[in-house]
């Protein structure tokens, strides 16, 4: 498929929307790569790092005429972006997201956009700890996965659009339903991120200047975005609390092998994650 969009904006030029936009720029598929943001300083960067050409603060300003969007934000912020772009949409213009929940947004758009505005929610599987279109990088999604929400209501030629886009980044894009999606997530993603949190808040400052490698790689991820993670964890709030329920079941039988001695059952466990883990590619 040829891409060409006269007109992309990103809202919230970050590390996800800054990558997508470095490669809009780099690639001159879109003639105007517009990065939105409240913050000055980070279209600034975002100018410098060439991940957009064009900057501005004003939403519906950037909004007006645009063939492609790119909502790039904490995920409890689409409603507000969603609301006040509205008047300006043309028919036609496609929106997708890149948030790490899809089944709310995905609802949310239902009800919100216009019939000729076409929402596509989204999810590349990719990034890191480090925040901010300083880390942003062409190669960002290459060999990564992108979950795309796939409903009833979805448009299929949009969804083409958006897919090869995700393609044409080096994704590799696999068409899901939303409420699907959001489970997986929150087993992979969500819960060990809670994980990572309640490990690092466990243990006493006073032994953090003693942490190897073992220690820095389990928790890595607890130093992610405070405001980013709030948003996702209530956005997806019965996922993850099925999944911590389930993590504590786990957690509770091997407190009691421990208790009671019973190697036998502790050695099973670690040989059972050991194969479950190895089998991850």
């Amino acid at each position: 498929m040829n891409l060409k969009f006269k007109k992309a904006v990103i809202i919230g030029p970050g590390l996800i929307g800054g990558s997508i936009g470095i490669f809009l720029c780099k690639s001159k598929m879109a003639s105007t790569v517009i990065g939105v943001a409240r913050d000055k300083e980070t279209l600034r960067k975002a100018l410098k790092k060439k991940a957009i050409n064009k900057a501005q603060t004003d939403l519906k300003k950037a909004a007006l005429d645009a063939d492609l969007i790119m909502i790039c934000t904490p995920v409890k912020a689409f409603e507000n972006i969603i609301r006040q772009i509205i008047p300006v949409l043309k028919p036609g213009c496609i929106i997708f997201d890149v948030g790490s929940t899809k089944n709310e947004i995905v609802v949310q758009s239902q009800k919100l956009l216009p019939k000729d505005v076409y929402f596509i929610g989204t999810h590349p599987m990719a990034g890191s700890e480090n925040t901010g279109v300083d880390f942003a990088h062409i190669d960002l999604f290459k060999e990564s996965i992108c979950f795309i929400a796939k409903t009833q209501n979805t448009k299929k030629s949009a969804y083409a659009i958006v897919s090869d886009l995700w393609k044409k980044m080096g994704a590799k894009c696999v068409g899901i339903d939303p409420r699907v999606h959001d489970n997986i997530v929150a087993s992979l993603s969500h819960l060990p991120h809670l994980i990572s949190v309640a490990l690092v808040n466990s243990v006493p400052d006073k032994y953090f200047k003693f942490a190897a490698s073992g220690f820095k790689d389990t928790t890595r991820i607890a130093a992610s975005s405070v405001e980013v993670w709030h948003d996702i964890i209530f956005s997806n709030k019965k996922a993850i609390l099925s999944r911590i329920e389930n993590f504590e079941m786990v957690l509770k039988k091997m407190k009691q092998a421990i208790i009671s001695s019973q190697g036998k059952q502790i050695t099973l466990q670690l040989q059972r994650a050991r194969k479950k883990r190895l089998s991850i590619k």
